[in-house]
């Protein structure tokens, strides 16, 4: 009820505001669970999405957001709460599934969730190395994933003093159903090496059907490993 109350509130805002516009809504199913895969160009899509997308949806955040102990912090707590939003741990490694437990949660019960497989935002505009998460996340559970390309969603100077959204967009692409011999040779691994292969051949192809809607320039590194120089 929370979710959908401050979507009803902030949605007409936004359109008055930025003039959004979303393309192919007609591929998002009706019912869950379902994977959102977007590229990740700025701080508008954290937004954009939940607030602009017909289902209620569910963005995996940082878990140090919900263990703050300022009346700040415990208010971003509660807020993300009530909005319906999971903390998730991500220390990586060995403890990937783990860190991935309270959203395979959501999947399970017909939830759609929404991640940025290239983990943050692109530092020019160009589309990243996405990290297997997203594979794991479709693997495991069996939902389809659903290439979402995101357009002009980085606040930028223009015409006003101060940095605005001018017209962005998203664009629903067909959902990528999960092969089941893939999903059975995964669930079935025996070898880390064996997982791994899989894992970054499923996020390979999530990531060309990125591309292909964005038509970004493909970069095969991280993007931390571009900011970090």
């Amino acid at each position: 009820m929370f979710y959908a109350v401050v979507r009803f509130l902030v949605r007409p805002l936004v359109y008055l505001l930025f003039r959004p516009k979303v393309i192919g809504k007609a591929n998002l199913p009706k019912r869950g669970p379902a994977i959102l895969a977007a590229n990740h160009l700025g701080v508008g899509e954290t937004f954009l999405i939940p607030v602009l997308m017909p289902p209620q949806i569910t963005f995996p955040a940082k878990q140090e957001l919900f263990q703050g102990r300022s009346p700040g912090q415990r208010l971003l707590s509660w807020f993300l709460r009530k909005a319906h939003q999971v903390p998730i741990d991500r220390a990586g490694g060995g403890e990937a599934s783990v860190a991935l437990g309270s959203v395979y949660d959501v999947l399970e019960q017909g939830g759609f969730v929404a991640v940025f497989p290239e983990g943050h935002r692109s530092p020019d505009g160009r589309l990243y190395k996405g990290h297997t998460g997203v594979a794991r996340l479709a693997l495991t559970s069996g939902a389809p994933v659903i290439p979402v390309g995101c357009f002009r969603t980085r606040f930028v100077k223009g015409i006003l003093p101060w940095p605005w959204l001018y017209r962005p967009q998203l664009c629903i692409g067909e959902p990528m159903a999960v092969d089941p011999i893939m999903r059975q040779n995964f669930l079935e691994a025996t070898q880390h090496r064996e997982s791994a292969e899989i894992l970054r051949a499923f996020t390979a192809e999530v990531m060309d059907r990125i591309a292909a809607i964005t038509g970004q320039a493909v970069v095969d590194r991280y993007s931390t490993a571009v900011k970090s120089h």
